[in-house]
């Protein structure tokens, strides 16, 4: 089963509004050596190629996710640390159609917290920082989004979350899939890709800030925000790698509405768009193959980037950073960046947040943007400020 929320007609299905799919005709999940369809065991080398076949064949939506670390797939690397939630590398359910449902957003704070605990410590998640930075200052990239954990042990209501989030912080691209091995809630509002026949599009967001309620104040953060040359340098930069890796699968790249302000209930954030037109004959495992992971979550340039990211983090992403998907029967899809996730294992959850850091960062603030992308999440749960 598998919930998605729109606030607007710039989400999911092109219109505002909860979406569900329920009872799917197949299911596909991908680990590190194993694919499974339906589970059953199946031998493929491109599981992505499986899956756009039996949408094809079927006229099927295909809804789910694929995790920051497919990479490995790709890449066929070693993994030098395992991931402990277990998730799958893809996981896709195949639907013949889906609900358009009402739904009333009363806040329900059902969950009981036992406890909390942040895998990587404020000193410690500084200190990384700090040697990100020398990285930096050594030439080996420009920018880098570094991450980190935080566990809950206790009981929680998947569904009180999810419609809790929807009334704290809606956004474009929520989705909330349930099934008896894990769940998985994401409260994304970033653009990895959407295809619409041979036109494709990102969206990457780079730059926030808080708000604070005060509508003068937060009238003047919005405009720092959207004048700062640090927000637009690191933005500037995050784009333009966007722009090479759509380069890749399109032609006509352009560039639009570059610094974007988009106001959320807890935070401003700066966007820019990069589309193109499709090169003839690629299949979606193509277009991921070269595009994947998104560049917004791991920095420029992206391979160094992320080889840092693998050395400097407590803690695999597992399906943060990768990208939650909606294919349609057409093949047409849209993609989010996995960002605002909770990921859910028995009597555990994970949420994941992070930063992006450049050379002029300032540590201190980079492990208080983390707290701020994590309190719409917290608070949903039932967890107050931090």
């Amino acid at each position: 089963m598998i919930f998605l929320y729109s606030n607007s007609s710039d989400g999911w299905l092109g219109k505002q509004g909860l979406f569900l799919f329920n009872k799917p005709i197949f299911t596909l999940k991908v680990y590190k050596s194993r694919t499974y369809l339906n589970n059953f065991l199946i031998k493929t080398k491109k599981p992505l190629k499986i899956a756009e076949s039996i949408i094809k064949k079927q006229k099927l939506f295909a809804v789910g996710f694929i995790s920051y670390d497919y990479n490995d797939f790709i890449l066929s690397k070693k993994i030098p640390k395992k991931d402990d939630t277990d998730f799958p590398l893809i996981y896709l359910e195949f639907h013949k159609k889906y609900t358009e449902i009402e739904r009333n957003f009363k806040n329900s704070f059902v969950s009981k917290i036992k406890d909390i605990t942040y895998n990587t410590e404020k000193d410690e998640f500084i200190k990384k920082v700090n040697i990100a930075k020398k990285y930096i200052e050594n030439g080996d990239f420009y920018q880098i989004n570094l991450s980190h954990r935080i566990d809950i042990n206790g009981y929680f209501n998947k569904d009180a979350i999810f419609f809790n989030l929807i009334n704290i912080q809606p956004t474009d691209y929520m989705m909330l899939i349930k099934n008896p091995e894990f769940s998985l809630i994401s409260a994304s509002m970033e653009l990895f890709l959407e295809k619409n026949g041979n036109l494709i599009k990102t969206k990457p967001i780079k730059g926030t800030v808080k708000k604070t309620g005060n509508p003068e104040l937060d009238k003047k953060l919005k405009e720092e925000l959207r004048t700062s040359q640090k927000e637009q340098a690191e933005n500037l930069m995050i784009t333009d790698l966007m722009r090479n890796d759509l380069g890749k699968v399109a032609n006509n790249i352009k560039v639009e509405n570059l610094f974007e302000i988009t106001e959320y209930s807890t935070l401003y954030q700066m966007s820019s768009t990069v589309s193109g037109i499709l090169k003839e004959g690629l299949s979606i495992d193509e277009i991921i193959k070269n595009t994947f992971p998104p560049g917004s979550i791991t920095g420029a340039p992206k391979k160094r980037s992320m080889e840092i990211i693998e050395e400097l983090e407590d803690k695999r992403r597992s399906v943060y950073c990768g990208a939650t998907v909606l294919i349609k029967p057409n093949l047409d899809f849209v993609m989010s960046v996995a960002i605002r996730q909770i990921l859910f294992k028995k009597d555990k959850a994970y949420i994941y947040v992070g930063s992006g850091i450049v050379s002029d960062s300032n540590p201190v603030k980079e492990w208080e943007e983390t707290l701020l992308k994590a309190k719409a999440n917290l608070k949903a749960i039932g967890i107050g400020d931090l």
